[in-house]
């Protein structure tokens, strides 16, 4: 396919953008990062959302495959972050790593609105 990603760099955040990202592609990104609030239905579900849209949408441009495969290594790594601290720490590190996926989500999502590309924190890069 192909496909050229094109990028500037806001001098805001110092993040990366895409100037040429469409309202639909941004919609698509900030729905895939906040897909990962199904986690709080049913633990595990914070990964199949966004691993079903990923796989779904990421040939249609490299702005979405980028944060599909972010927000599923992402939640991957929460998920095993959760496990470990919760033995550990009889579910106090559960908690932490709940909030943090929380803030951590709702940023993505806003960058992911301003046509960002954007790197979670704490990430194991489980996929690329």
């Amino acid at each position: 396919m192909g496909m050229t990603i094109v990028t500037e760099i806001d001098s805001a955040n110092g993040r990366l953008v895409d100037p040429h990202v469409t309202d639909s592609e941004r919609h698509w990104a900030v729905f895939t990062h906040l897909s990962g609030f199904a986690t709080f239905i049913l633990t595990g579900l914070g990964i199949v959302f966004p691993l079903i849209i990923w796989l779904a949408k990421k040939k249609e441009s490299p702005f979405l495959d980028d944060h599909g495969c972010e927000v599923v290594n992402f939640q991957l790594s929460m998920l095993l972050y959760s496990i470990i601290g919760g033995i550990l720490t009889c579910g106090v590190l559960t908690i932490v790593a709940l909030v943090v996926d929380i803030i951590f989500m709702i940023v993505a999502a806003v960058a992911a609105s301003r046509g960002e590309y954007y790197r979670y924190p704490l990430t194991i890069r489980f996929l690329s």
